[in-house]
């Protein structure tokens, strides 16, 4: 809503350059009586909401042009015309005189439906606009009569039988006949003029019904229309206004009821006028309360404060006094702080250094736990593999000599052939990968990560380590010289270096730093052990 207001401006220029163009066409000396009357037309409808001056004049440039059209329709809806110029400027009675002289045979049904409208709306205002009793009653029973001329005449839920249903209902206060017809007026086609005359209606019958809410919606809607479309009547304005007052919002009311006069005048009809200036001063008055109400309040605010600086300057005199004191405080402050400083630099120093030596104390320390891990590991491994292999060969000499002191040589050479050291270093080998995973179970998995894909060592089913992965393995051990590890695996020299030197091709570490990779992998039980 008030976005639209802000561009008021704008749709008021659109609307005249719309009338520039039509005024534009009729300067045209060739022009024929049907063009100019349809062009009368065009200008009156343009300014018949929007200036009631010039609506006043082209619409009697519309009903000479239909005079000298001599056609009987033309010249009664002309006729219809004026008695809407008429009642917008609150002449009722010259209306109605005016509506008076229009023969309906020479009408159409909705020329004949919007006169009959034209005439209850009519009677209707003039009704609350003598507010005598008599005469109330007189136009109200005549407006109520000719909604029931429309009901009678009009197709059952038309626009025109809906539209006499939902002004009758209003004025017998009769609210929910009203929302059910003016709901389903809003589903049929109609013009923008008409959509905001009925949404104005069905508003101030929510707001009857006690759906405040709803019947807000609906006036804003009505108010959008009317602004968007140059529409200068301005009563959905106007109902605004006295909502957001009673409401007790000053400010909307008082930018409403602003705009809303503003439209009049430019409308130029003066019972609008009236209507407004009767709701104006009730609204100025509360602005005024208000500004009133902050000038008190700036008046108590401002004796506050005045009291508040003087309590501050008398403390600031007494602070001031303080502060001298103090400074001489901070002073002695400041120098005993510079000797603690100086001491804390020394301390900090001292702390640093202990951090390093602690630092290089705990990486020594957990490089000794996993070397007595490893240790403790494999020399209980060696014991074992020692003495299984210490019976073997006791039981090995038994049995020979016995063979021997038998002279069974042929069981003598068969005991031998049993021998088979391949198998023997197999078991060992195993073994060996046995104890080091126990040790590194993630070794494989880490060593891995120094290859991509292509390139990573995949394992058949129940192996645990390869030739490759040993010869690392006992790397990881400590084990680094080619000829130590040669022997223990059973290889020549070359071999291994081969090995090697394969590998370290293959990762996308640097050849120079592989070995330090793998002497980095962690024994997992290690950090078991210290959790």
């Amino acid at each position: 809503m008030d976005n639209v207001l802000d561009h008021k401006q704008v749709y008021d220029q659109k609307n005249l350059a719309k009338i520039k163009q039509i005024k534009g066409k009729l300067n045209s000396k060739e022009l024929s009586s049907a063009l100019r009357y349809l062009l009368y037309k065009q200008l009156f409808n343009a300014y018949k909401s929007f200036v009631h001056d010039s609506a006043y004049v082209y619409c009697k440039q519309l009903n000479s042009s239909a005079g000298l059209l001599k056609d009987a329709n033309k010249i009664n809806e002309a006729r219809v015309q004026m008695g809407f110029v008429l009642v917008s400027a609150g002449l009722f009675r010259e209306g109605l005189d005016t509506l008076n002289t229009v023969d309906l045979k020479h009408l159409n049904p909705t020329q004949r439906y919007e006169y009959l409208f034209l005439k209850a709306r009519t009677y209707f205002d003039m009704a609350d606009f003598y507010k005598i009793k008599y005469f109330y009653n007189r136009y109200y029973t005549q407006g109520q009569l000719t909604c029931d001329t429309i009901i009678k005449q009009a197709p059952a839920g038309s626009y025109a039988s809906l539209s006499a249903i939902g002004l009758k209902s209003i004025r017998n206060e009769n609210f929910k006949e009203a929302l059910q017809a003016y709901h389903k007026i809003l589903k049929i086609s109609q013009s923008f003029q008409d959509s905001a005359i009925n949404l104005s209606c069905l508003s101030y019958t929510l707001f009857r019904s006690r759906e405040k809410d709803m019947g807000l919606s609906a006036l804003l809607q009505a108010a959008i229309i009317d602004i968007s479309h140059s529409t200068k009547e301005s009563v959905a304005l106007t109902n605004l206004a006295n909502h957001f007052y009673e409401k007790g919002d000053t400010k909307a009311a008082f930018n409403y009821i602003n705009n809303a006069i503003a439209d009049a005048n430019y409308y130029g009809a003066r019972h609008r006028e009236a209507a407004i200036s009767n709701i104006m001063p009730l609204i100025e008055k509360e602005k005024i309360n208000g500004i009133e109400k902050q000038k008190r309040s700036l008046m108590i605010y401002a004796s506050i404060i005045t009291l508040l600086i003087v309590i501050v300057i008398v403390f600031a005199f007494i602070t001031s006094n303080q502060l001298k004191r103090l400074r001489i405080a901070d002073q002695q402050i400041i120098n005993k702080n510079n000797d603690l400083n100086a001491a804390n630099e020394a301390l900090t120093q001292v702390n640093t250094t202990l951090d390093t030596a602690n630092r290089s104390l705990s990486k020594m320390n957990a490089k000794l736990d996993e070397v007595n891990l490893i240790k403790d590991e494999y020399i209980g491994y060696f014991f074992n593999v020692h003495s299984d292999y210490i019976e073997r060969i006791d039981r090995l000499k038994r049995s020979i000599e016995k063979n021997i002191k038998d002279k069974s040589y042929n069981e003598v050479l068969h005991t031998l052939h049993k021998l088979n050291t391949n198998i023997e270093r197999d078991n060992l080998s195993h073994s060996f990968d046995k104890v080091f995973l126990s040790l590194f179970p993630n070794f494989v998995e880490d060593f891995n990560a120094l290859f991509d894909l292509n390139h990573q060592i995949h394992l058949n089913d129940g192996q645990l380590l390869n030739t490759e992965l040993r010869i690392f393995a006992l790397i990881r051990l400590g084990i680094d010289d080619n000829e130590s590890i040669a022997k223990i695996l059973n290889y020549s020299v070359n071999t291994i270096y081969t090995y090697k030197t394969k590998v370290k091709n293959r990762s996308f570490i640097p050849n120079e730093v592989f070995e330090n990779k793998i002497i980095l992998i962690k024994a997992v039980k290690e950090f078991a052990d210290l959790s």
